[in-house]
């Protein structure tokens, strides 16, 4: 369900694997999002890749990928040095979507013991069309949907 929400990420590699990076590197990586909610995002990527920056203090990865996001982005480097932490566990994100249109969902990062690794689980934001939106989504799959005069 997630690649059929955001697309497919499965053949990314190195820095592009990792969504912060693109969110600030990568314009396209946005337009899954209504514009207006791109500074609030953007805010919450920069607090959590803060937050692990202070628990996995001295990191080379993190060191680089900090340093690599502040020399691509002017815009992260300006939040960066807000110095704003918070470790996201919990959001709520509008996804757009081409064939079924706006999605409101939940997400909730469920955490291994050691934080090294994350689960996202999205669910349909209560009071919203989001759950038939979701079943829709899940019926017509990857396919792609025109008008029959369109049809090649």
């Amino acid at each position: 369900m997630h690649t059929l929400l955001v697309g497919d990420h499965g053949q990314r590699r190195g820095w592009d694997r990792y969504y912060p990076y693109r969110w600030f590197t990568d314009p396209a990586s946005r337009a899954v999002f209504p514009e207006e909610d791109w500074d609030r995002l953007g805010r919450r990527h920069v607090a959590d890749l803060r937050a692990t920056a202070a628990r996995r203090a001295g990191d080379a990865d993190v060191l680089e990928l900090v340093a690599r996001l502040r020399s691509a982005s002017a815009e992260f480097d300006r939040l960066w040095d807000e110095h704003r932490v918070a470790v996201r566990l919990s959001d709520t994100k509008r996804i757009l979507h081409p064939q079924v249109g706006l999605i409101d969902i939940v997400c909730e990062t469920l955490l291994t013991p050691n934080a090294a690794q994350r689960l996202l689980v999205y669910q349909p934001r209560p009071g919203t069309d989001a759950a038939e939106k979701l079943d829709l989504l899940r019926v017509i799959g990857t396919q792609r949907l025109a008008p029959a005069d369109r049809l090649d």
